[in-house]
């Protein structure tokens, strides 16, 4: 009977730390992002597309989970700004390749030395943390992550390229 109780609250315990920890960044990207005079899918996009470049609209997609329109105006305005660069796959003409400008990488390179900024608040919170038990934890959500998507079926609330 007691393993019955534990199970559920284990597992709402931890949606709810997961959920708290998301709202908090969250909050701390849209403060970043409107400190810089970008929407939040513009940051949520630019920081998608610096350590990848160059990626393709495709699989910016399916990193960020923004929906295909406000992924498009997101990307537009990145491009009207002269951050992103905006080309023709020459291996496949349907696809369109995306890369950070030289403006673009100084702007992405300014927003993580912002000292107000989500990046450097984020590593002030992380440097309390034991190093050890900081890997313990992205290995942990690692399995988490791992498991749900071994239980989840494809089309049932999710991206099947998650």
């Amino acid at each position: 009977m007691e393993t019955e109780q534990r199970e559920p609250v284990r597992s709402t315990a931890m949606m709810q730390s997961f959920w708290n920890v998301q709202r908090h960044l969250v909050r701390a990207a849209h403060q970043t992002a409107q400190e810089n005079g970008l929407s939040l899918p513009q940051f949520h996009s630019l920081m998608t597309i610096a350590p990848r470049r160059p990626i393709t609209q495709k699989e910016l997609a399916a990193h960020t989970h923004l929906p295909k329109s406000t992924l498009s105006q997101s990307i537009e305005g990145l491009v009207q700004s002269g951050w992103v660069i905006r080309e023709t796959n020459p291996d496949n003409r349907r696809e369109v390749v995306l890369n950070l400008s030289d403006h673009g990488r100084q702007f992405v390179d300014a927003i993580k030395r912002q000292e107000a900024g989500m990046q450097q608040r984020l590593e002030q919170v992380l440097d309390q943390i034991d190093p050890a038990a900081f890997e313990q934890m992205l290995k942990t959500h690692e399995q988490i992550a791992d498991g749900l998507k071994d239980i989840l079926s494809p089309g049932n609330g999710g991206c099947a390229d998650d």
